[in-house]
C-alpha cells in the first residue's frame, strides 16, 4: 500500500511541476537517442566482429590447412620407413608356419612389431592384416597380449580387410598405391577418448609388391591434427568457433570437440546461423573446416550491450536525483505561489498573490496577477464566442439534414428496386431478382458521391455487372470475358474510369449485329504499372473517326469543338488529373475487324 501512495505521489508531484515533466522528457529523449545509437553500433560491431573473425579464420584455416598436410605426410613417411624392412615379411611368414597358438611365437611376433613401434612416439598400435582377416597386431596402450583388447577386433576389422582388397584389386591391374587412409575407427575402442588415424601400407613379397600376401597398418595418434585443429579457436574460450575434418563420407574424423567425432557432418549445418569455411586437405579426400557460431558471437555483442545500456540509465538515474534534489532547494519558495494558485482555483478569481521576496518572484507574482485580469476578460469574450459557435452548429446542422434529402431521390429508387426485388424472389422470378439486384448494385455504385476514389476490384466488378445486365438486354448480340490479375486488385482508380470505353464497344462496335459480338477486358501488372485492355470484335472505325478519337485522348478539349467523343474526353480528363502525366492510353482499330483501348496506368501522384 505505502508503495503505491510513493508511486501515486510521485505521479502528481511530476503533473503539477513542470520542471519535473520537463527533466523526464529530456531524460527520456537522452535514452532513446542513446539506444538507438546503442542499437546501431551494437549492429555495426557485430558485423564488424563477424567480418574480422571470418578474414582471420579464413587465413588461419589455409594455415592449418598446410600444418595438417606435413602432419600427414610425417605419418606416412614413418610409415614407409617401416615397410622397406625385407625382413618384416620373413618374420611374418615364420609366425604363420609354426602356428599361432604357440607362445614363444606370439611373443617373438609381439616383440617385432613393438619395435617397429618405436620408430616414432606418434605410433599408437601396428597390425599385420591377410585377405582373411588380422594376422596379429600391437597396441602400445595394451596392457597385456590378448588380441581383444587391441585396436582392432570383430566389430571394425573389416575397415581393415576392405581396404585390403582394395589394394589387392589395384595390385592386379598395376596400380598398388604406396598406402591409404582408414578413417575408422577415429576413437580407440578401448579408451575414452584416444584419437586414431590409420594409414595402411602394402608388404613387399620378396622383391616386389606383386601377389601380395600381406599389409602393414599403423595407427597414429591424433592427438597432434587434434592440436592443429584447437588453433582454429584462436584461444577462444567459448565454442564460438570450431573445427572438424570431415572425410569423404560425409562423417567426422576429427572435431574440436569429442562428442562430434564419428557424427555426419550434415547435422552441424543445419544451423543457419552457423558460417562454414572449408578447403580440402591433400590428395586424402578430407576436408577441413572452421565453423563460425553466429548466435555465439551475437550473444557477446548483447551482453556488451545489455550492461553498456544498463550503465547508461543508471547515470540518468543519478543525474535525475541530483536534479530533484537542487531544484527542490532552488525553487522552495515557489511553493507559498503554488498554494495561493491553489486558492484561485477554488473560485476566488480576485485572490492576489502578494509576496515579498527577491525580485524574480516579486516579477512572477505580478505577472500572475495580470493573468488574472486578462482571465476575467477572456471569460466574457468566451461567452460571447459560446453564443455565436451555438449558432454555427445549428447552421452546419441545417445544411447537413439538406443534403441527406437531396440524395432522397436516389437512395428512394435503390431502396423501391430492392423492394420489387423482394417480389420477384416471393413470385419465383429468380432471374428478374438477379438483374435487379446487379442494378441496384451498379445505381448505389453511381450514385455515391462520397467515394470517387475506388481500387480496380470495386471497378472491375461494376464493369462485369454492367456487362451482364447489357448482355441480359441484348441476348446473343455479344458475350464478353474479364481477365484480370487479382495481385492488382487494391490498384487505386477513379469511379467509372472504364464504363465509356466499354459503352463505345457495345453502342457504336455491334451496331447492326444480332450475334458473334465479343468483348475482352484484361488486366496485367508490370511492377510499378498496370496494363489495362478493353478490345472487341466490333465494326472498328474508320481512319477519320479514329483520327479524331487519338486527338481527343491526347487533347480532351477538342471534344466540344469535333462533337463527338464527349464521354471518353471526360474520364481521359479524370483519367490525366488522377494518375498524372505518365499515364498512357492507346487505340488500335481496324473498320470491320475491331476497336482495342490499351491504358498504362502508373501509381497515382500522391497530393
Amino acid at each position: 500500500m505505502r508503495k503505491e501512495n510513493f508511486i501515486a505521489k510521485a505521479v502528481r508531484y511530476c503533473r503539477e511541476h513542470m520542471w519535473c515533466s520537463f527533466a523526464l522528457v529530456i531524460s527520456a529523449s537522452i535514452l532513446l537517442i542513446v539506444l538507438m545509437l546503442m542499437g546501431y553500433l551494437k549492429n555495426e560491431y557485430y558485423n564488424y566482429l563477424l567480418e574480422s573473425t571470418y578474414d582471420t579464420e579464413e587465413a588461419m584455416l589455409s594455415a592449418v590447412n598446410k600444418n595438417i598436410e606435413n602432419q600427414m605426410e610425417n605419418y606416412v613417411s614413418i610409415g614407409s620407413s617401416i615397410v622397406v624392412d625385407g625382413g618384416l615379411v620373413t618374420e611374418i611368414e615364420r609366425y604363420l608356419s609354426k602356428g599361432e597358438e604357440e607362445a614363444s611365437n606370439n611373443k617373438l611376433m609381439r616383440s617385432a612389431l613393438k619395435s617397429v613401434s618405436h620408430n616414432s612416439s606418434s605410433i599408437a598400435g601396428v597390425a599385420i592384416v591377410d585377405e582373411d582377416g588380422m594376422i596379429f597386431q600391437f597396441d602400445r596402450n595394451e596392457v597385456g597380449t590378448v588380441e581383444s583388447k587391441g585396436i582392432w577386433n570383430d566389430k571394425n576389422i573389416n575397415y581393415a580387410t576392405d581396404i585390403f582388397q582394395d589394394v589387392k584389386e589395384k595390385n592386379a591391374a598395376n596400380v598398388l598405391p604406396r598406402y591409404m587412409i582408414i578413417t575408422h575407427p577415429a576413437l580407440h575402442p578401448n579408451i575414452k577418448g584416444q584419437g586414431l588415424i590409420h594409414i595402411a601400407f602394402p608388404l613387399k613379397n620378396g622383391y616386389d609388391y606383386k601377389n601380395m600376401k600381406f599389409m602393414l597398418v599403423v595407427s597414429f595418434y591424433s592427438q597432434p591434427l587434434q592440436s592443429l585443429l584447437k588453433q582454429l579457436s584462436q584461444g577462444q574460450r567459448d565454442d564460438s568457433i570450431q573445427g572438424y575434418i570431415e572425410d569423404g563420407s560425409g562423417e567426422i574424423l576429427l572435431h574440436t570437440k569429442e562428442e562430434y567425432i564419428e557424427e555426419n557432418a550434415d547435422k552441424l549445418l543445419s544451423d543457419k546461423n552457423l558460417i562454414d569455411l572449408k578447403t580440402p586437405i591433400g590428395n586424402y579426400g578430407w576436408t577441413l573446416h572452421g565453423s563460425i557460431d553466429g548466435n555465439i558471437l551475437k550473444s557477446k555483442v548483447d551482453a556488451m550491450y545489455h550492461k553498456a545500456i544498463l550503465l547508461y540509465v543508471l547515470g540518468i538515474i543519478v543525474i535525475l536525483l541530483v536534479l530533484i534534489w537542487t531544484t527542490r532547494k532552488i525553487l522552495k519558495p515557489v511553493d507559498v505561489i503554488s498554494q495561493s494558485i491553489t486558492r484561485v482555483k477554488s473560485g476566488d478569481m480576485q485572490e492576489k498573490i502578494a509576496i515579498e521576496g527577491t525580485n524574480e518572484i516579486w516579477q512572477l507574482a505580478q505577472e500572475y496577477n495580470e493573468m488574472l485580469h486578462s482571465i476575467r476578460k477572456a471569460n466574457r469574450k468566451v461567452e460571447e464566442q459560446h453564443g455565436q459557435m451555438i449558432e454555427s452548429m445549428k447552421m452546419k446542422q441545417r445544411a447537413e439534414r439538406e443534403a441527406l434529402e437531396s440524395q432522397i431521390n436516389a437512395h428512394f429508387i435503390c431502396n423501391t428496386l430492392n423492394a420489387i426485388n423482394y417480389e420477384a424472389i416471393d413470385s419465383g422470378n429468380y432471374k428478374v431478382s438477379v438483374l435487379l439486384k446487379k442494378l441496384s448494385n451498379i445505381l448505389r455504385y453511381t450514385f455515391d458521391q462520397k467515394h470517387q476514389n475506388v481500387y480496380m476490384f470495386q471497378e472491375i466488378s461494376w464493369i462485369e455487372q454492367y456487362l451482364f445486365l447489357q448482355k441480359e438486354r441484348m441476348g446473343t448480340v455479344f458475350d464478353y470475358e474479364i481477365d484480370f490479375d487479382s495481385d492488382y486488385d487494391n490498384w487505386p482508380c477513379r469511379k467509372l474510369m472504364l464504363q465509356p470505353f466499354v459503352e463505345n464497344s457495345i453502342l457504336h462496335g455491334f451496331e447492326g449485329r444480332k450475334n458473334g459480338g465479343y468483348i475482352h477486358i484484361s488486366g496485367k501488372g508490370y511492377q510499378e504499372y498496370l496494363k489495362i485492355v478493353i478490345e472487341d470484335n466490333g465494326c472498328g472505325m474508320n481512319r477519320e473517326r479514329s483520327n479524331i478519337i487519338n486527338e481527343i485522348i491526347q487533347n480532351p478539349m477538342l471534344a466540344k469543338e469535333k462533337e463527338v467523343g464527349i464521354g471518353i474526353s471526360n474520364v481521359v480528363t479524370r483519367m490525366r488529373m488522377y494518375y498524372g502525366d505518365k499515364i498512357k492510353i492507346q487505340l488500335e482499330t481496324e473498320e470491320g475487324k475491331g476497336t482495342r483501348f490499351i491504358f498504362i496506368l502508373p501509381e497515382p501522384e500522391k497530393v
